[in-house]
């Protein structure tokens, strides 16, 4: 990881990673997935209500593995 984490921090991290992990089973592989979990986990590292992390994050994946083009 890319930041130093308190150890609760830390475990809610793993624990969204494992989430969404499981969620996107097939959709790609976990090479290809992780690193892209780890990049939007960053990307809301910030937030101070985790309730829909997992959500967040499973959804940023999908934009980055299946990108739209824009309008």
């Amino acid at each position: 990881m890319a930041i130093d984490l308190h150890a609760e921090v830390r475990v809610d991290r793993l624990e969204v990673a494992d989430s969404v992990r499981t969620r996107l089973d097939g959709v790609a592989s976990r090479q290809d997935l992780d690193p892209l979990i780890d990049e939007a986990l960053d990307e809301f590292t910030a937030a101070t209500v985790t309730t829909y992390l997992p959500i967040l994050v499973e959804r940023r994946v999908r934009q980055r593995l299946h990108p739209h083009p824009e309008a």
